[in-house]
């Protein structure tokens, strides 16, 4: 979504990474580009918010897809309007004490003094003024989010579960364990290369008889009391991918269960190797995620209301959009889409 890419977190702004700027070079013959209820919003507006935004679309799809991409940030630049109106209204707007405090709090929580903040962000390619200026627009975000959203969204516990059965338990793959047996026939202190010849077609032989089905695995077992496995009876444990030593592992993970591997040549000797079983991890319990859906279907719903309120705030106000859309662009679509995220303050700063 347009509005997460061009949305900035008080700690990005404070050290001023991924800021939003106009490409270098970019040329704007600036026009009207929207009003709303009087205040003119400008296609300069449109660059100083998206320029980077706008030059990706251009440079991935062509100079057809400039138009589309500037009415998309417009819409976010409209709604950001129509909120920052709203919170007038309703008495709740940010004030410049507010936004000192929070360049305060965010300069302190970063080691910074107030002057190095500022040297950090324009050394960034930020003008201190734009700075301050997203940085106010983020607070009001949060604000409108908290006073105006928030109080519209409720998160039932038996949401919770259709989430998690829907996204988290239904079709969740765990991870793959599986149980390995082997016969580990060790080489003689003296063994000759005829003699490990020897021993590796003896034990083809025996795995060739096992998938022949003429002996089992227990069988093939009892005929090899040498082997460094036998007083475990061969159990060599269970492993998940990239947990055995190499030469084992890709046997392991690359044949079906009850199949023989092998011979596979190892430092003290030959292996044949067995997987005996096979199980996949079931899913984390609903109790240990619990918080994280919480807090994604707070997500979702305070998404769902912003485009409810931005739906109608455009109906009830003066919108008039003096950019002309482009053929075959829905209009009506771009007015229901939610492109402003409330954003949550960093954990720091929460009250």
């Amino acid at each position: 979504m347009l509005a997460r890419r061009l949305g900035l977190t008080l700690l990005t702004l404070a050290l001023g990474l991924a800021l939003i700027v106009r490409p270098a070079g970019a040329v704007v013959v600036d026009r009207v580009a929207a009003v709303v209820n009087k205040e003119v919003i400008t296609l300069s507006d449109v660059y100083e918010l998206g320029g980077d935004f706008i030059a990706e679309r251009v440079d991935a799809e062509g100079e057809k897809a400039r138009r589309e991409a500037e009415l998309e940030v417009l819409d976010t630049l409209i709604q950001t309007e129509l909120v920052s109106q709203e919170m007038t209204r309703l008495g709740l707007d940010v004030t410049q004490d507010d936004l000192e405090a929070t360049i305060d709090d965010i300069a302190r929580q970063n080691g910074l003094t107030r002057d190095q903040l500022r040297r950090e962000v324009e050394r960034s390619g930020l003008a201190w003024s734009l700075y301050r200026e997203q940085l106010m627009e983020q607070l009001r975000s949060m604000r409108f989010g908290q006073s105006i959203l928030a109080p519209r969204v409720t998160v039932a516990e038996q949401d919770l579960r259709d989430l998690y059965d829907q996204e988290v338990k239904d079709g969740y793959v765990g991870a793959e364990s599986r149980t390995l047996e082997g016969i580990l026939v060790p080489w003689g202190a003296d063994a000759t290369l005829d003699d490990r010849a020897a021993l590796a077609l003896k034990l083809s032989e025996d795995k060739a008889r096992h998938d022949a089905g003429t002996v089992t695995w227990a069988e093939l077992l009892a005929e090899h009391p040498e082997s460094l496995l036998s007083g475990g009876k061969g159990q060599l444990g269970a492993f998940k991918k990239g947990e055995a030593i190499p030469e084992l592992d890709a046997a392991a993970f690359g044949a079906p269960v009850g199949a023989v591997s092998g011979p596979i040549a190892l430092p003290n000797g030959l292996m044949l190797l067995r997987v005996s079983s096979s199980e996949f991890a079931p899913p984390p319990p609903y109790e240990a995620l619990r918080e994280q859906l919480s807090q994604e279907l707070q997500a979702r719903k305070m998404e769902a209301e912003m485009a409810l309120w931005t739906a109608q705030a455009r109906r009830q106000a003066a919108v008039v959009v003096k950019l002309e859309p482009p053929v075959g662009y829905g209009v009506l679509d771009r007015q229901a889409t939610p492109e402003l995220d409330p954003l949550a303050p960093p954990p720091s700063l929460m009250p």
